[in-house]
């Protein structure tokens, strides 16, 4: 029957994902509950300001040291969770975190109660690269790419959602912004706890590249060249697309005025509504596509979408830039994850995940350092096309370094499934 044809379309696009198991199902609600609950991080500028009063130089020095204290738990964590358990190292750093924002429920109106917030970014970036770590231990090789781009979804799932009840929050019951971030990260850690179960090691190298190297962490990922050449990309991506939350407001603002600031909320769930539409159809259209073939195909993407914006828009141009750059953001989310994978030996997965997130993390800092300067010498218009510029160079870049990756043999380990 016609009518039959989208349902029976719709079963194909998701049969892939209900064998997935019940551990990365676990994993997919945490994450989801736990990002929805991520109340805190978006309204810290304004309760440092609004709720404690302090100035822009006080507010922005304690949210650099945010940032900062989140980068550092990463670097860090990976190895911890090597050593003692990836499983046992996530809900340790959760449930710190979870312990840090309690108590800011209660001592919120002390002037040194964000120096919580600061501790409770250390054990929440700790985390961050754990689940990365525990993704690849839980999934077998040839489902990865629903995987990670199950994950990514379950992410934007949450964050789509949460900000509106934070606000509400942050108004009306300021003590429940903390407690509701505090009890979202406990019932992810309770989800994890009774819900995820571990392989064995040895079980979870599912190919010749992913055996143990008993050399250590940093040694072992020194001598992976190719693992460099991508944190080099990675580093240039999260460069660009940091342009998204530092340079892409302003511009909004200078070309719409006070209503920029609103439609940049919109634009925002925009991106929220188009990853949650396609984050699927995109990984299943790509599923035979190489992780970095997809990168420098998200490259293109931004170069249309970003560049895009050095030319004058009105709102209907604005809102094509955000849907295309958004469509480059899910090619690349849903495939990076896999890169990493598949050059991590199954003893260093949660140091190597720490390793390159701090490229991530870096560019994330660097992109707003280098841009304004750029936009106070020569403008908005000349910033995205280097933006855009910037794009196209880590595009060809993944190309290259995609074909370095099919000369490396990778083997499949006997008995994987």
């Amino acid at each position: 029957m016609p009518h039959d044809r989208p349902a029976g379309r719709l079963r194909r696009l998701l049969e892939p994902y209900r064998a997935l198991g019940s551990s990365l199902w676990s994993m997919f609600f945490a994450t989801m509950i736990n990002r929805f609950g991520d109340f805190v991080a978006p309204f810290l500028s304004l309760y440092l300001s609004r709720a404690l009063g302090f100035d822009a130089a006080h507010t922005g020095t304690l949210v650099a040291l945010t940032f900062g204290a989140s980068t550092v738990g990463a670097l860090f964590s990976g190895r911890l969770a090597d050593a003692l358990g990836r499983k046992q190292s996530l809900l340790g750093c959760q449930a710190a975190a979870a312990a840090c924002n309690l108590a800011m429920s209660f001592l919120f109106r002390e002037a040194w109660a964000p120096w919580l917030i600061v501790v409770g970014s250390l054990f929440r970036g700790a985390a961050r690269p754990l689940i990365g770590a525990v993704l690849t231990d839980l999934s077998p090789l040839n489902r990865r790419k629903e995987v990670f781009g199950l994950q990514y979804w379950s992410v934007n799932v949450g964050v789509a959602v949460g900000p509106i009840v934070a606000a509400f929050l942050f108004n009306n019951h300021l003590p429940w912004l903390f407690r509701g971030d505090a009890l979202s990260t406990l019932v992810s850690v309770a989800l994890i706890a009774t819900g995820v179960t571990m392989p064995s090691r040895a079980a979870s190298a599912a190919t010749s590249l992913e055996r143990r190297d008993e050399r250590g962490a940093l040694r072992a990922f020194l001598a992976r060249p190719i693992l460099l050449a991508f944190c080099a990309l990675a580093l240039m991506n999260s460069m660009t697309y940091s342009q998204t939350g530092f340079s892409l407001p302003l511009t909004l603002s200078g070309s719409m005025g006070a209503s920029g600031t609103t439609f940049f909320g919109f634009m925002m769930s925009l991106n929220a509504i188009v990853v949650i539409l396609l984050s699927i159809p995109v990984a299943r259209l790509l599923r035979s596509r190489a992780p970095l073939f997809c990168m420098a195909l998200s490259g293109l993407f931004y170069v249309v979408g970003f560049g895009m914006l050095s030319a004058p828009l009105g709102r209907g141009g604005f809102v094509l830039s955000t849907i295309i750059w958004t469509i480059g953001e899910i090619v690349a989310a849903t495939n990076i994850g896999i890169f990493i994978a598949k050059h991590s030996p199954e003893n260093w997965r949660g140091s190597f995940q720490s390793f390159t997130g701090v490229f991530f993390q870096g560019g994330w800092s660097i992109g707003p350092l280098l841009a304004g300067p750029l936009v106070k010498s020569y403008g908005y218009h000349v910033l995205w096309l280097a933006v855009a510029a910037l794009c196209l160079v880590w595009a060809g870049g993944a190309i290259l370094v995609d074909r370095w990756d099919s000369r490396i043999g990778a083997t499949p380990v006997i008995g994987d499934a």
